[in-house]
């Protein structure tokens, strides 16, 4: 008798870089070493220059102690070094990592242990972070990103740059077979055979191959064309004009300013720091994005994971043409704050051809005809000009500026949002991401004959909602994107039955 097949090994489990402690901890360790140097510091001049005071017997003083001080001072500092050498090596020792066929594991932690994991069939993007002192020394971060999470569920940290770019192609490959499309019998095989089709928008080869780079000049000038440099100019101009009027109340003027000059000068920092050498590019899994100064990230995106696509003009960027586009992604949430704005975004500030090829990327299944008149008309048009249909004209008593601006028009594969008359955005859905629709009617509203289309997908920084249509437009809307969504899906999943979105009424 043939013996059966023998059992497969398990995964092993890897330990990351020995640095890890180091680098996680090197705060804690700067605050540390201040303070010792302060203490003794402290004594060095209270013993030596006395500061005009007599010093005690009891007092520390160096110079009576003569060498025997410089020799326990020694040994004190070689056993903290000692003691942190050993507790690094045992915090590396019990910090390990699992790669199996369906999790990423990883396990740490001495006294109160700790596991953590992301099922690979649910991760959506894997990221790699390299903050400045990892930089350094050739480290780098892998982030997780997991539907449903809000935010990174799995974090590796860290790994030598190489091992991470290697870990993350390989990982990957396996999400870019589960993203690539529904199952289809092959030809040939046996009937029914599933076999995974490539996804539309892989491209051959391992090399990135660019889109768009984003050039330093223009994205240091949309900073200042930004309202937080505007309001930082206003303050910086008002500081000496305040001295001018009253030198006895400019001063106090200027310390209830100081406040807004740090915050506004923050966030303008920031948003040059983090889109400096912004490179969009593309690769066999999806879409890249690269940028960073001092901390660089790398975000891979896969196109088949993109739930809507937001295209905005703020007022200060009109004269110059430049826009910005930002993407819900499942799995990245909502952005917490203005530095986690980035991980949305797919281009900080570009021309309107670069728009045009980030959303063909962005969208691969919207046909670009229409595409590009549907965001023509939405980031320009006013009115009910071409295919949207807006808000009446009774709407002015509740949106007196922005109610001829705001509307929707639909095609076969997306539905467009437009909105807002001084920034004007426009927001792009696939019919098949729509995972409900919500008609809302408050009782001005309702006095008014008007009602808001609320269309739910992933959360994130675009949103996709129309007020104050008319309550018949609302309604058709309603039903009509059920519909497209519905039939979306089935097209994209074949002979599975879609699940229809719910429609929610007021």
């Amino acid at each position: 008798m043939s013996a059966g097949p023998a059992p497969a090994a398990a995964p092993q489990w890897h330990r990351v870089h020995p640095l890890t402690p180091v680098v996680k901890g090197w705060l804690a360790m700067l605050v540390i070493a201040g303070a010792i140097v302060n203490i003794l510091l402290d004594d060095f001049l209270n013993a030596y220059l006395g500061r005009g005071e007599a010093v005690p017997p009891q007092d520390f003083d160096p110079a009576r102690m003569g060498a025997a001080f410089w020799w326990v001072l020694a040994g004190l500092v070689a056993v903290v070094l000692l003691v942190f050498a050993a507790a690094v090596l045992v915090s590396w020792w019990f910090t390990r990592y699992q790669v199996t066929p369906e999790h990423v594991r990883i396990r740490s932690g001495v006294l109160f242990r700790q596991e953590r994991q992301a099922r690979l069939d649910r991760v959506q993007a894997i990221d790699i972070h390299r903050p400045f002192l990892p930089r350094l020394l050739g480290l780098a971060e892998l982030k997780f990103e997991v539907a449903d999470a809000g935010q990174s569920a799995v974090s590796l940290s860290y790994l030598t740059h190489p091992q991470a770019r290697v870990l993350r192609g390989e990982l990957l490959g396996r999400l870019g077979l589960a993203a690539a499309g529904p199952s289809a019998p092959a030809s040939g095989g046996a009937e029914g055979a599933p076999v995974r089709r490539p996804a539309p928008w892989a491209v051959t080869g391992d090399q990135e191959r660019p889109v768009l780079g984003v050039p330093v000049p223009r994205l240091i000038g949309s900073v200042l064309a930004s309202g937080s440099a505007v309001a930082l100019a206003v303050l910086l101009a008002a500081a000496p004009v305040a001295l001018l009027v009253d030198p006895r109340t400019g001063p106090a003027m200027l310390a209830a300013w100081l406040p807004g000059l740090i915050s506004f000068g923050a966030v303008s920092y920031r948003r040059v720091e983090q889109g400096y050498h912004f490179r969009l590019l593309r690769v066999p899994e999806g879409m890249r994005v690269r940028y960073g100064l001092f901390s660089v990230r790398s975000q891979t995106v896969p196109a088949g994971r993109i739930q809507a696509v937001g295209v905005d003009q703020p007022l200060l960027w009109r004269p110059f043409g430049w826009y910005r586009v930002r993407v819900n992604v499942a799995g990245y949430g909502p952005a917490a704050g203005e530095s986690d704005a980035m991980r949305s975004t797919l281009l900080p500030v570009g021309t309107l051809p670069q728009v045009h090829r980030v959303l063909h990327l962005a969208l691969p299944g919207a046909r670009d005809g229409d595409l590009a008149a549907l965001l023509r008309e939405g980031l320009h048009g006013l009115g009910a000009q071409g295919r949207f249909t807006t808000s009446p004209r009774r709407a002015r008593w509740l949106d007196p500026l922005v109610h001829r601006r705001t509307g929707f028009a639909a095609t076969g594969d997306v539905l467009a949002v437009r909105s807002g008359r001084l920034s004007r955005r426009t927001a792009v859905l696939p019919h098949e991401k729509t995972q409900s629709v919500a008609v809302s009617q408050g009782p001005l509203e309702r006095a008014l004959r008007l009602a808001g289309v609320h269309l739910h997908t992933t959360p994130g920084p675009v949103t996709v909602a129309v007020p104050h249509l008319d309550a018949g437009d609302a309604r058709a809307l309603a039903a009509a994107q059920a519909v497209h969504a519905a039939g979306a899906r089935r097209l994209a999943d074949g002979p599975s039955h879609p699940r229809t979105p719910r429609q929610e009424s007021p």
